[in-house]
């Protein structure tokens, strides 16, 4: 699954107010490292085929969001997140915390 993060591009991205989905592009070479069906049952049952369950922190922009990452077809293709203490930042954040929760 992690083998996929560098052969992703982002396709574009959404601003929400409190947060920001990024919808990403798959490039050559990602069908090496699809999830199979039976990966992503094991990992996830059936449905919500998502990743969740990490926070997103950057003390000094007063983020701590959520961060989910959704699957389709055993590709990654969005990451979501909102952020719990108000309005997430416009600008891409430069440092930040990833945590398992």
């Amino acid at each position: 699954m992690f083998e996929q993060i560098e052969l992703l591009t982002e396709k574009e991205s959404e601003h929400t107010g409190v947060g920001l989905y990024v919808y990403l592009e798959p490039e050559i070479g990602i069908e090496g490292h699809r999830l199979s069906k039976s990966q992503l049952e094991q990992m996830f049952g059936e449905h919500n085929h998502e990743l969740t369950k990490f926070e997103l922190i950057n003390k000094n922009e007063n983020v701590l969001a959520d961060l989910t990452i959704h699957f389709s077809n055993g590709i990654i293709d969005c990451v979501e997140i909102w952020n719990k203490l108000g309005d997430y930042p416009k600008g891409e954040l430069l440092t930040y915390e990833l945590k398992r929760i």
